[in-house]
C-alpha cells in the first residue's frame, strides 16, 4: 500500500497518438504486424488488480511481472500484499523477492529488469502481464527511462556543499533534524524546480533520492525535473495493452480500512521491527517510506522507546494507514485519468468471469481503446460522501484482537532490551 505518482504530460501524449474525437474514449493506432502484446493491469491499492491478472494469465498462457516497489524485497511480504507462492496457481512470477530489504530499488532498476523479464516471456511464446499500481514505474515502462545524466563524484559533492550552505546560513541556533531536513528541501526550489521540492518535502529523511535530485539540478543548469521526463514521441516497440481498473470510491475505502487491518494482524508489526533491527529508519529507504511500513516503523519505534503501546495508538496507527492509503488513491486515480493509454474498466459488483470477458473482448480489437470516459468523475454527492468518511473498525474494534496484538509488542521490546 504505498507508492509514489508522476503526472504525464496529458498534452503531449494526445499530440502524439491520434485517436476519434467522437468517441469517449481515445483510440489508439493498430499496432504494426508482428509487434507482440504487453497487457498492463493497474489500479489503485485494494480494487483488486492480483486476482484479475492471475485469472488473465491462467487465459493467456501468461506470466507476471510485479510492478511493485516493495515487493521485490524478501521477507516483506504482508505490507505489500505479495501473493503466498501457494496461491500462484503455477503462474510465474517475476520482480519478487529478488532483494534484500536493506537494498536500493529505483524506477530504472524496474524499467531494465521488467523489460528483460518481457523480453525473456516473450522469446518462450507467452503474454507478459504486469500488474501494479505504480505509475512512475509503469510509464517508464512503456516509454523508456528519462533522459537524467548519471551521478558522478563532482555533482556529489556540489550538492552536500549547497545542503550543507543552507545549514551554515540559518544555524544560529542549533537545528532539529526536521528543519536539517527542510532547508534541505528549500535548496531543491531555489534551484529552480518548486514542483520537485513540493513532492519530495513529504518524503522526511529519504536523503538518497534528495541528494539525487540536486546532482540532477546542479548537471542540468538548474533545468526542471519535469522537462528530463521520458521522450514520448518515439514509436512503441510493443502493442501496449492497458487497463486501469475501478471501484465505487466509498466501498473501495472501506476495502483498504480492512485491508490495513488484515495486515496489522497478520505480520506488519513483525516486517517493520525486521527493517528496524536492519538499521533503516522510517521514511529513510524505498521499503520504509513505503505506506503502511513508514507508519508501522514509526509505531514500533515508539513503543520499543517506551516498552509499550495502547490500544488507541494501536488503532491509530491502523487509521493513519488507512488515510495515507486514500490519498494514495487519490494520486493514483488524477494519474491514470489524464493518461489516454488507459482503459478504465469497472470490476466493483462484478463477477471476475465477467469482467475477464470484457477485458479479453478489448484484447482482441486491432486498436487499443483507451480512456476513462465518465469513470474518473465523481459526482457532488460523492465527493461530500467522501469529505465525510470514516472508516469504523472490524478487526480490532476487538479488545482481546488489540491485547493479542500488544503482547507481541511488549514481547518485542524486552527482547529488545
Amino acid at each position: 500500500m504505498h507508492g509514489q505518482q508522476h503526472k504525464p504530460h496529458r498534452q503531449q501524449q494526445q499530440q502524439q497518438h491520434a485517436f476519434s474525437s467522437s468517441s469517449s474514449s481515445a483510440v489508439w493506432q493498430a499496432a504494426p504486424p508482428g509487434r507482440p502484446k504487453v497487457i498492463i493491469i493497474t489500479g489503485p491499492t485494494a480494487v483488486g488488480k492480483t486476482k484479475l491478472g492471475l485469472e488473465l494469465a491462467k487465459r493467456l498462457n501468461g506470466e507476471i511481472i510485479s510492478a511493485d516497489s516493495v515487493q521485490v524485497y524478501k521477507g516483506l511480504d504482508v505490507g505489500s500484499d505479495k501473493l503466498p507462492l501457494a496461491q500462484r496457481e503455477g503462474i510465474p512470477h517475476h520482480l519478487i523477492d529478488i532483494l534484500q530489504p536493506d537494498a536500493e530499488f529505483s524506477a530504472g532498476d524496474f524499467h531494465h529488469l521488467g523489460r528483460k523479464a518481457a523480453a525473456d516471456i516473450i522469446q518462450r511464446g507467452k503474454t507478459p502481464i504486469v500488474v501494479g499500481g505504480t505509475g512512475f514505474y509503469l510509464r517508464w515502462f512503456i516509454y523508456g527511462k528519462a533522459a537524467t545524466p548519471p551521478s558522478n563524484p563532482e555533482a556529489a559533492a556540489k550538492a552536500r556543499d549547497l545542503i550543507q550552505q543552507a545549514w551554515d546560513a540559518a544555524a544560529a541556533a542549533a537545528l532539529s533534524d526536521e528543519q536539517r531536513w527542510d532547508l534541505a528541501v528549500d535548496v531543491v526550489q531555489q534551484l529552480g524546480d518548486s514542483a520537485t521540492a513540493g513532492r519530495i518535502r513529504g518524503e522526511r529523511n529519504n536523503w538518497y533520492r534528495l541528494q539525487r535530485v540536486l546532482q540532477i539540478l546542479v548537471q542540468n543548469g538548474g533545468k526542471p525535473l519535469s522537462e528530463m521526463d521520458v521522450d514520448i514521441t518515439k514509436p512503441l516497440d510493443y502493442d501496449f495493452r492497458c487497463f486501469f481498473l475501478t471501484r465505487p470510491r466509498l466501498k473501495l475505502y472501506d476495502r483498504i480500512a480492512y485491508r490495513v487491518e488484515e495486515m496489522v494482524a497478520g505480520g506488519l508489526l513483525d516486517e517493520a521491527l525486521l527493517l528496524l533491527q536492519l538499521g533503516l529508519a522510517p521514511n529513510s529507504h524505498v521499503a520504509t517510506k513505503a505506506i503502511g511500513y513508514r507508519q508501522a516503523c514509526e509505531f514500533m519505534q515508539n513503543a520499543l522507546a517506551a516498552g509499550t503501546a495502547t490500544p488507541q495508538q494501536l488503532r491509530q496507527l491502523i487509521l493513519d494507514i488507512a488515510t495515507a492509503s486514500r490519498n494514495l488513491v487519490k494520486n493514483q486515480t488524477t494519474w491514470f485519468r489524464d493518461d489516454d493509454l488507459f482503459r478504465w474498466l469497472e470490476v466493483g459488483g462484478r463477477s471476475t468471469e465477467d469482467v475477464l470477458s470484457e477485458l479479453l473482448a478489448e484484447l482482441a480489437k486491432p486498436q487499443h481503446e483507451g480512456g476513462c470516459g465518465d469513470s474518473g468523475r465523481l459526482d457532488k454527492a460523492t465527493q461530500k460522501a467522501l469529505q465525510q468518511y470514516v472508516p469504523s473498525l472490524k478487526l480490532f474494534s476487538n479488545e482481546g484482537r488489540c491485547e493479542e496484538a500488544l503482547a507481541w509488542v511488549r514481547q518485542a521490546a524486552q527482547q529488545q532490551q
